[in-house]
């Protein structure tokens, strides 16, 4: 559990210095502040007044607990390091009720919404710049809604450099013959969407993965064609049943987060004009929620053990490596703002299976720190902070 519990209805969860899941601790908000992003103001993590005009507050219901949030509290994430710095409340998602809009947004008082922050997320109080907020479309729940945002515009931005988008906003533009995706970790958070969102953009075989059987049947009902899980099996093994399935040939696209464990193998399984995209290093971390000195060393090591691409035999074999971190696209409001029109459509229209969500209170963040890092756990992971 979070430690300093505060008494004060309104609060928020910073992480006080890198390390283990005893740095959260819960902070008061004074009356009339709000946390927010670095994109609103740098170093800053609670405002107390109004540096733009085109900001909206929210009263949060809810936020999402990211991997990404691991790697803040690891201080193994650039971002946050760069523009924040520590003391920082981590956090990309919220869901909530409007408190206060500007005049041509859109939006009014009591509005339930859903969007993404940069940082601050953590947090019964927050305030976005109008463009990082939606509507919560209909009969959708807040808990749910607020698992949305980083996870779903992650997937959405890997397939678009991927060369997979909406066909319905493409139409007419060539594509590969081969169709085919692999995405790992299929069960996760952005990985579901993966599986969702590469349907709706053409893909003509999905293949997940995941590392516990128990996971599999999940997949398959987002859609995916096959589901490999790698328990109990040797890399070589879950990498032979990975190839047949896609019937020996090379993938258009691997979607990859894991880092050291699996990248060149990824490469290896690329097809012709094939596109490999790293968005994260899940297995370069350490699984255990302390750091010692020996996790450390671990983590060095796999850093060591990076797999290198020479441009010259890219060249040759006509593969790509391309990786992205949307938590430094500040500036590119109109693209990110694009996928979350795309997504806020697909939900309206019934076309996306929506996360299973397991939701937990605000006390319990530490303990949503360690599921997330030991890789148990399957969907997303979302906070209810029973704001008054």
């Amino acid at each position: 559990t979070s430690s300093n519990p505060c008494s004060s209805a309104d609060r928020a969860i910073e992480i006080v210095a890198p390390g283990g899941s005893s740095q959260l601790r819960t902070i008061p908000i004074p009356p009339g502040s709000r946390t927010t992003g670095y994109n609103v103001v740098r170093k800053t993590k609670i405002l107390h007044d109004r540096p733009r005009d085109d900001l909206v507050d929210v009263k949060v219901s809810h936020f999402s607990v990211n991997f990404a949030d691991v790697c803040i509290r690891l201080g193994l994430y650039e971002s946050a390091i760069r523009n924040v710095g520590y003391p920082i409340v981590p956090g990309f998602d919220v869901s909530g009720v409007v408190t206060s809009a500007p005049p041509g947004s859109g939006l009014e008082a009591g509005d339930l919404v859903y969007g993404a922050t940069l940082f601050g997320g953590y947090s019964t109080h927050v305030s976005v710049p109008a463009g990082q907020v939606r509507r919560v479309p209909p009969a959708l729940d807040p808990a749910v809604a607020a698992a949305i945002p980083a996870a779903s515009l992650t997937a959405i931005h890997a397939l678009s450099i991927a060369g997979f988008n909406d066909p319905e906003k493409s139409a007419g533009s060539p594509t590969l013959k081969n169709r085919s995706v692999l995405v790992h970790s299929a069960a996760g958070g952005v990985g579901g969407f993966l599986v969702q969102i590469a349907r709706i953009c053409g893909a003509s075989n999905i293949v997940g993965v995941v590392g516990r059987s128990e996971k599999t049947p999940y997949v398959l009902g987002l859609g995916a064609d096959s589901c490999i899980s790698k328990e109990g099996k040797s890399l070589s093994e879950w990498w032979s049943e990975v190839s047949a399935a896609n019937g020996g040939q090379g993938f258009a696209a691997i979607f990859d987060a894991n880092g050291v464990e699996t990248l060149g193998r990824s490469y290896e399984h690329l097809a012709m004009c094939g596109r490999l995209v790293v968005y994260g290093f899940h297995t370069n971390l350490t699984s255990n929620t302390s750091l010692s000195p020996l996790s450390w060393l671990r983590m060095a090591w796999g850093m060591l053990r990076m797999p290198r691409f020479d441009a010259m035999d890219m060249t040759l074999d006509s593969k790509a490596v391309m990786g992205f971190n949307l938590s430094f696209f500040e500036d590119e409001t109109e693209l990110v703002g694009s996928y979350f029109d795309s997504m806020n459509e697909w939900l309206e229209q019934g076309k996306i299976v929506l996360p299973k969500v397991t939701v937990y209170q605000m006390d319990e963040v530490a303990e949503t720190h360690e599921l997330i890092q030991s890789g148990r756990s399957v969907g997303k992971i979302v906070v209810a902070t029973n704001a008054n």
